[in-house]
């Protein structure tokens, strides 16, 4: 089970010092998976995250869990749907593993629209790979945003939080800004996509 090898996984990591020809391999996975997003390549992030039942994907606003692909692709798909010139980018990272399993830390930012609003949010994210067939897959996304108290530095703040606003989670995550004064954010679910997203387990794996 995920949660059960996360539990160990990260003590056991933290011991490991420099970055392994598998770290390499790890950190060329993230920048696979931001490509992808920019794309709006649904076929490339199925290929990255695994196959198994039990992979997880944690994000900001409620429900902000999901588990499987045929949670995790839906709510990518209707993220792509809804939301237009998104442009993410990753800093600060760092990445390794010990035997078959592996993380990658970084800093991630998103720019995009969602309608009449400007989707602009920074945060971090940690990412659980496990070797599969001898390929790295991702098991594992949690996606947060930055501490308000942070807003206003450049590398890794979030836009301030203000009244009817709030943060929702990359791999898309961001806050809206909106266009016009006194309309609200619409609600949104991870990554990012609007709160009309189909009901997780309603689609199934996309191709």
């Amino acid at each position: 089970m995920v949660c059960a090898a996360l539990s160990a996984l990260v003590p056991a990591l933290d011991g490991c010092h420099g970055e392994s020809t598998d770290g390499g391999a790890i950190r060329a996975l993230v920048e696979k998976e931001v490509a992808a997003i920019n794309a709006r390549d649904l076929r490339a992030l199925s290929e990255i995250w695994s196959t198994d039942k039990d992979i997880l994907l944690f994000d900001v606003p409620p429900p902000g869990r999901f588990r499987g692909w045929d949670q995790i692709g839906p709510v990518w798909k209707d993220f792509f749907e809804k939301v237009s010139d998104v442009h993410m980018t990753v800093d600060a990272v760092r990445a390794t593993s010990e035997g078959s399993l592996g993380y990658a830390t970084y800093d991630w930012a998103m720019t995009g629209r969602l309608g009449s609003y400007t989707l602009d949010d920074r945060g971090e994210a940690t990412a659980i790979y496990r070797k599969e067939g001898g390929q790295w897959r991702l098991v594992h996304a949690h996606f947060s945003p930055a501490p308000p108290a942070l807003a206003g530095q450049p590398a890794r703040s979030a836009a301030p939080s203000r009244a009817g606003e709030s943060n929702t989670g990359p791999s898309g995550a961001v806050a809206g800004k909106p266009a016009d004064a006194g309309q609200q954010k619409p609600g949104t679910g991870p990554p990012g996509a609007p709160a009309a997203s189909p009901t997780p387990g309603d689609a199934g794996k996309k191709s």
